[in-house]
């Protein structure tokens, strides 16, 4: 990336993270952040190079690695389901679940956007759920 291009994303950064009463840290509002807007411009998680990792599959890993997909990836029962390594997590792997989330993932152009204003301090989140359903996971 070059230099203009990282000095035009920190005029785009809207978030933090920091700790989290959800769960562990999540992503808080550094500023009011207006619906819809493209909270990382610089950030990818294109569901169609998902990957399902069993949980048959690890037990060779060490704990910490193992609790670090838990608190990472999408997790169900049985399976892990990321679209990369833990090396190259980006900020929207903080996103925590919530029933009544106030951001989504747009698949149309991979981002993630606000569903309403959001007010500086406020902890941003998805519905993991409505993901585990999509046809894309479904297929993998």
């Amino acid at each position: 990336m070059k230099k203009s291009e990282i000095i035009n994303f920190l005029s785009c950064t809207y978030c933090r993270i920091k700790e989290s009463s959800i769960h562990g840290i999540g992503v808080h509002a550094i500023v009011d952040i207006k619906k819809n807007t493209n909270l990382f411009p610089d950030c990818t998680c294109d569901l169609s190079n998902m990957k399902a990792i069993s949980k048959e599959e690890i037990p060779h890993l060490n704990a910490p690695t193992i609790k670090m997909m838990s608190d990472f990836f999408i997790e169900t029962k049985t399976h892990y389901f990321t679209t990369t390594s833990l090396n190259t997590i980006n900020i929207s792997y903080f996103l925590n679940h919530s029933d009544e989330p106030n951001c989504e993932w747009n698949e149309s152009d991979d981002s993630f956007r606000p569903l309403r204003s959001i007010k500086k301090g406020e902890e941003l989140t998805l519905d993991y759920e409505k993901y585990l359903d999509s046809e894309v996971i479904k297929n993998i």
